[in-house]
């Protein structure tokens, strides 16, 4: 193989791969040692002495999608030698979809300075119980200790804060990545309930995130794969429009009309308020990842999607997109008149 590997590298950034011959064809493939799966084995036709597998990029990071893992160590690129498959290059890929213009010391020095997302402060949980989880990868030895900085309102209305430590645990289920995890409930607890929580953040090492509660209560709140295949919650302020359309069929049987090949869909119109800039471009994942839930775990589809980003002073930043249910068989609460549609579970959450 004539291709040059680094050992650890971003699926962005996988070249196609050539080999030279002096045959008609290489048998090659790709090969993830973990759990011993093949992800592509095929023959190659040689022209002029060398034979390329185009698409690699493509390749890896849809299976790394379909078997949901954020870091593949080691992928082996192999050839067929004989009976016999020799090792090309062993490498570690780490799942992310979108080019990264990397600082200098390239892959490592950004891995330790950035957890896996693409923005820097997020809106806190609206639910004392939801647990919020940050992915990390520490290249080398053992990652530093998490903490917490912990702004609150206490008793007497005067602002206070607090460090709580945190431990980070490997996730099995994505090939030992780490985490690091919280709940508003956990952490009232950590500070003995003294108050009314506003702000937290969150540092290992070189990487913080900073959350903030808003002024305005959020009226959605998603979980979706993000750029890093790794699962990132999403809590917007927006109007939202529920537009439910009943698709039918008509025919006249003996002489009566009768209604058949009926067909109800419900789908949600979302308008955000204004967005930062690092909003609107780390929302755009939202729109455009491969699987999205509601909190509670209901699968959804984003139809279309929107996100309008300007660096004119008049404008604003937003996005606009629509989304319905996977399941369109909606549960109905009994005592509708308690409460209106807007306001029954599930969907209590999505509207002020």
């Amino acid at each position: 193989m004539t291709t040059s590997m680094q050992q650890v590298v971003f699926s962005f950034a996988l070249e196609d791969l050539t080999w030279t011959t002096d045959g008609q064809d290489v048998r090659v493939r790709l090969f993830y040692q973990h759990p011993g799966q093949t992800v592509i084995d095929t023959t190659l036709a040689a022209v002029n002495g060398k034979a390329t597998l185009y698409e690699t990029r493509e390749l890896v990071e849809r299976y790394m999608r379909h078997m949901a893992i954020a870091r593949m160590y080691p992928l082996q690129i192999q050839h067929l030698q004989g009976t016999a498959w020799q090792a090309d290059a062993s490498i570690t890929v780490l799942f992310c979809e979108k080019t990264l213009a990397l600082p200098d010391g390239g892959l490592e020095r950004f891995l330790l300075r950035h957890f896996l997302s693409t923005i820097s402060a997020k809106v806190l949980p609206t639910d004392g119980d939801t647990v919020e989880r940050l992915f990390f990868v520490h290249p080398n030895g053992t990652p530093p200790n998490p903490s917490m900085h912990v702004t609150f309102v206490d008793a007497q209305g005067e602002v206070s804060s607090e460090d709580v430590d945190l431990e980070a645990s490997y996730n099995a289920s994505l090939t030992n990545l780490f985490v690091c995890e919280f709940s508003l409930e956990a952490l009232r607890s950590a500070i003995g309930g003294a108050g009314d929580i506003i702000a937290v953040t969150v540092s290992v090492g070189e990487r913080h995130m900073e959350y903030y509660r808003p002024a305005r209560k959020p009226h959605l709140a998603f979980e979706f794969l993000n750029a890093f295949n790794v699962r990132e919650s999403a809590y917007l302020c927006a109007s939202v429009n529920r537009k439910t359309e009943d698709g039918r069929k008509i025919a006249r049987v003996g002489g009566k009309l009768a209604i058949y090949d009926r067909r109800t869909a419900t789908s949600y119109e979302v308008q955000t308020a204004p967005l930062s800039f690092e909003q609107a471009d780390w929302l755009d994942q939202l729109i455009t990842s491969p699987d999205v839930r509601l909190l509670d775990g209901t699968p959804v589809v984003v139809t279309d999607g929107e996100a309008a980003c300007s660096n004119n002073n008049a404008e604003m930043n937003s996005m606009k997109f629509t989304f319905t249910e996977s399941d369109q068989r909606h549960s109905i609460a009994y005592r509708q008149e308690v409460a209106n549609v807007f306001t029954v579970p599930p969907h209590s959450y999505q509207f002020s």
